[in-house]
């Protein structure tokens, strides 16, 4: 056999125990690699329990997701809020386990899963509500209120969004840090999504602050309620990754499962998206 000819066979069978592709996640779920799911250790999403364990909604979902492709070997590195999308984008991230809302913004730079959850806004003021702050306008109306929210959320769009002057705004990078704001005056209200609001109040168990009810959500151009829709980061331009972790995903909901673990994390059937909404109706 001439040397050409067995050079070429060498090189074949070489390719044939590559993997596929080595940028493709599927091929790594495949085959029980690492992923690495950046997080922000905030309730109900993911975060450390009190035993030392990483837990949260999100963190069992992805955990039953990542498992049904083939891989259990998942690494989650705490981050800061604001540095969950540039760490998926600069590839320090595979996925961002967090609760992330679906923006137009976001779309831009990061793939998404199709929604898991929907959420609304709330606030959490001083016992008794001294300001009567009951939406977004009645801040944006009264020129003594400050609030306070997140960090690279979507909620600093939002408030932005209703008029509310930069000077009467307070960021911060964690919800704990917002409320411990509120509780000293710093802030008359704070302002993030109701899941994380319902879970903050359990968790803190504070008998000075309360949540601001009723609460008036953003509204729409026909005046319906708007409401955020929650879902993984994924990397943009793996359509096969998003493609095979969404039937998952979809399995999950339509067998009452997703239902059943996110109930773990305090959320009910009325946090669940319209099961025909995808992300590609949500991204531009």
């Amino acid at each position: 056999m001439k040397l050409s000819r067995i050079l070429a066979i060498s090189l074949a069978a070489w390719l044939t125990a590559l993997p596929a592709s080595a940028d493709s996640l599927l091929d790594k779920a495949k085959s029980n690699g690492q992923f690495v799911a950046g997080i922000a250790n905030e309730q109900p999403y993911g975060y450390i329990a009190t035993d030392g364990t990483i837990t949260g909604a999100n963190v069992e979902l992805l955990r039953t997701i990542l498992k049904a492709l083939g891989s259990t070997n998942l690494d989650m590195p705490i981050v800061e809020w604001g540095a969950l999308v540039p760490g998926l984008s600069s590839k320090r991230f595979d996925i961002i386990g967090a609760g992330l809302f679906i923006t137009k913004e976001r779309c831009k730079v990061i793939g998404y899963s199709d929604p898991v959850t929907r959420s609304g806004g709330a606030f959490v003021v001083k016992k008794g509500n001294p300001l009567n702050l009951h939406s977004l306008k009645d801040v944006a109306a009264n020129a003594k209120a400050r609030l306070g929210t997140q960090n690279g959320s979507n909620q600093v769009v939002e408030v932005k969004n209703a008029g509310i002057p930069d000077a009467n705004v307070v960021l911060f990078n964690k919800d704990t840090e917002a409320l411990a704001a509120l509780q000293a005056d710093r802030v008359d209200a704070i302002y993030f999504p109701d899941a994380e609001v319902i879970a903050l109040l359990k968790r803190m168990n504070a008998d000075d602050i309360e949540r601001a009810m009723p609460f008036e959500q953003i509204l729409d151009a026909d005046g319906n309620p708007t409401y955020n829709y929650h879902a993984y980061g994924l990397p943009k331009g793996d359509q096969e990754f998003i493609d095979a972790f969404n039937v998952e995903l979809a399995r999950l909901r339509k067998s009452g499962e997703l239902l059943k673990l996110l109930q773990e994390f305090g959320y009910t059937a009325d946090e669940l998206p319209p099961e025909d909404l995808t992300a590609a109706k949500l991204c531009p």
